[in-house]
């Protein structure tokens, strides 16, 4: 074969290489090399995480007022130990009431004396203590008073309680009654008598 048709053949992988390399190819390339990366930088997305916390349960708490171990509502408990007979001017009664919480959640209760249309309610004197009847000292309450001397009110209501008093749930707080008809008693109250309802009213502590 003759020199003339060797060098008339295409030229070889080398000769386009450094004919390539000698042109302004390879560098169009490279800058488009260089403007398709910042592309891809510029729509990466942030990383990122998250968290969730769930709660505990929520409930409402109760109360639940007790006297004498009994609810007291819608039927009236009946406190006979707090009554008698014949009644004359310093005469004296007493009697005990356990006040309970059986409820969940602390309260607060007042008491509310509420006098039948006699007019014996203004002539009776009456004071709450924290103790217990005692008859060896004429029918008083033998504790620490929690209610001041106080004259019931004919056919209407008075606070009995200096304060209300609070009790936790599952405890009892103990009031002893003391009622007394009072020396300066007109004969114009002979024969009558006298319904009171002692109304207990508990909110939360």
């Amino acid at each position: 074969m003759s020199r003339e048709e060797i060098s008339s053949s295409a030229p070889g992988f080398g000769a386009r290489a450094r004919s390539l390399m000698s042109s302004g190819k390879p560098r169009a390339f490279a800058s488009l090399g260089i403007v398709l990366g910042l592309g891809a930088i510029g729509t990466l997305a942030a990383w990122s995480d998250s968290a969730t916390a769930t709660s505990g349960v929520f409930s409402t708490g109760s109360i639940d007022l007790e006297v004498a171990g009994e609810q007291g509502n819608p039927d009236a408990y009946a406190f006979a130990a707090f009554s008698t007979a014949g009644m004359y001017p310093g005469d004296r009664v007493s009697a005990a009431l356990p006040v309970t919480n059986t409820g969940s959640v602390p309260f607060t209760f007042t008491i509310e004396a509420v006098s039948s249309n006699s007019d014996m309610a203004p002539y009776m004197n009456t004071l709450l203590e924290d103790g217990e009847p005692n008859s060896d000292s004429g029918n008083r309450c033998s504790g620490n008073r929690i209610g001041s001397e106080t004259r019931l009110v004919k056919n209407g209501s008075v606070e009995l309680l200096d304060e209300p008093i609070t009790v936790a749930p599952g405890e009892t707080q103990n009031v002893c009654f003391q009622t007394r008809l009072v020396t300066d008693t007109p004969p114009s109250v002979e024969g009558e008598s006298l319904d009171v309802s002692f109304n207990f009213h508990a909110t939360t502590a």
